[in-house]
């Protein structure tokens, strides 16, 4: 069922919380993770292309982030706990509308008639805490982190909640939804759709004496069902996994809650987790078809954000993510990175991992070294055996390349790339085939591009064959728009399913 809002959200009352605030821009330097706040919100609006969208590209691109961290004149310190927006560009014959809404939360509406804030770790401590009791540690639900389209519905997801539906037509926000009773207190933000199957698989962390694991699966008519619980060994904070034919795959990492931190609501957010190496990575293998058979060994300690696909191989599953040695980056999101203190944060890099459940091994390969985030692969082998893989690149000083989108053929070895300026924030890629039946590779791709020295954004759209050559178009946003942490396409016509 969908659990919709008690109250209504008046437009002038957003306006009034977001006056006085105007958005920042980074100071010249660039991050992937930057956070400006959302100017203004805008319905469907015609949107100037620069160069010419390509034949054959119909549909609509949604991508979710944080879009408002400024409320009441106050900003939350970490993008985890600003207010989600959802950005959505439509394009057909060569055109292209555009519009952006903030996401309607309980929490923002409570905050808005009581015009003050109630969430959040900008709050007193008493207050913190007085709000936790009541709420019986339910925070705010942001959803804040990705899109969701499955069944003819849209979702805005985060973590640590339920998922709110949204009208796809209007982005108006309908409310949080449990999926017909069968979600439970949280559903992850990274749902993975094995595409053999036309069904996407999620998870939730269930914290308590005895942490678990819920599993879902979601149809693509949007029937949903849980699949049952796996223990965990210790409540951690536990951000995304991948799923092929026969299997879901967890690497496990020892980011582990404070607990006590957590339920009193004290410090920030980042503080209420530590990395603990002396666990490890715990490798958790579950058989997707009876959740009872589950394989499970530890590893040295790694972190990883997110996956970029993963398949079958044999009794050994190929995992392809972006791995780093530790958890620093949880502290440096979204903040400059000219400040010392993220000094030492090491960069994630795109590696293959070779699970092999029976030998209690874990086999790292080298894909090329590639620094970046937000790996993608083509939605029709999702969950299979894939060649080509998507994800925006860093722009450190030391990174030769720069920034920008690369692909990487992984048969041949072959990078290549779509360099931007290094005032220009490069979002995750979203590869669109350029037909049903065309090649693994063949076709778009899709990234939101902001520039923080112009307060300029837009959508480029490249031949997914050459990057380098650079973008065939650019749809230009009204405003300036946060960088949404992920995307989703949905051809025009085409049934609806997780991205």
């Amino acid at each position: 069922m969908t659990i919709a809002l008690t109250a209504p959200v008046l437009d002038a009352a957003l306006d009034a919380a977001f006056a006085g605030a105007p958005p920042q821009a980074a100071r010249g330097a660039r991050a992937l993770d930057h956070l400006p706040d959302l100017e203004t919100e805008y319905g469907f609006t015609p949107l100037s292309v620069e160069g010419a969208l390509p034949e054959g590209l119909e549909g609509t691109l949604f991508r979710v982030g944080p879009a408002r961290a400024t409320l009441f004149g106050v900003r939350v310190p970490h993008p985890f706990e600003a207010d989600g927006g959802v950005l959505a560009v439509r394009m057909s014959g060569g055109r292209a509308e555009g519009a952006h809404r903030i996401v309607r939360s309980r929490g923002l509406v409570e905050e808005l008639a009581a015009g003050r804030r109630l969430y959040g770790s900008t709050l007193s401590w008493p207050a913190r805490l007085l709000r936790a009791l009541k709420s019986k540690g339910q925070g705010k639900n942001a959803a804040n982190t990705s899109p969701f389209v499955v069944g003819g519905r849209l979702f805005a997801l985060m973590e640590a909640g339920r998922p709110t539906e949204l009208d796809p037509a209007t982005l108006d926000t309908l409310g949080e939804s449990d999926l017909g009773g069968v979600i439970g207190p949280t559903f992850s933000a990274h749902p993975h759709r094995v595409a053999a199957r036309r069904t996407s698989y999620n998870f939730g962390v269930r914290y308590g004496r005895r942490p678990v694991l819920d599993l879902y699966a979601v149809d693509d008519d949007g029937r949903a069902r849980a699949l049952g619980a796996v223990p965990l060994s210790a409540p951690v904070m536990l951000h995304d996994f991948c799923a092929t034919r026969r299997h879901l795959v967890f690497f496990v990492s020892p980011a582990v809650i404070r607990t006590a931190r957590a339920l009193l609501q004290w410090g920030s957010f980042d503080s209420w987790v530590r990395f603990e190496p002396r666990r490890g990575t715990e490798v958790i293998v579950v058989d997707i078809d009876d959740v009872s058979r589950v394989r499970r060994f530890s590893v040295d300690a790694f972190f990883q954000w997110h996956f970029a696909n993963a398949h079958d191989d044999g009794e050994d599953l190929v995992v392809d993510l972006v791995r780093y040695p530790e958890l620093g980056t949880l502290g440096a999101i979204g903040k400059d990175p000219e400040r010392p203190e993220l000094a030492s944060v090491e960069g994630g890099v795109l590696v293959r991992h070779r699970v092999r459940p029976g030998r209690e091994q874990l086999l790292v390969e080298d894909l090329g070294g590639v620094l970046g985030e937000f790996p993608r692969c083509d939605p029709r082998v999702e969950g299979d055996r894939h060649g080509v893989i998507f994800l925006a690149t860093k722009g450190r000083a030391e990174e030769p390349h720069g920034n920008g989108i690369a692909r990487v053929d992984i048969a041949t070895g072959a990078i290549t790339r779509a360099h931007l300026a290094r005032n220009e924030l490069p979002s995750e890629p979203v590869f669109v085939p350029r037909a049903p039946g065309a090649p693994e590779g063949d076709g778009h791709v899709l990234a939101l591009v902001t520039d923080v020295q112009a307060s300029k954004s837009a959508i480029h759209v490249w031949d997914a064959a050459r990057l380098g050559e650079g973008p065939l178009a650019r749809a230009h946003l009204p405003f300036a728009s946060p960088q949404t942490f992920h995307g989703a396409f949905l051809p025009a016509g085409a049934e609806a399913h997780g991205g």
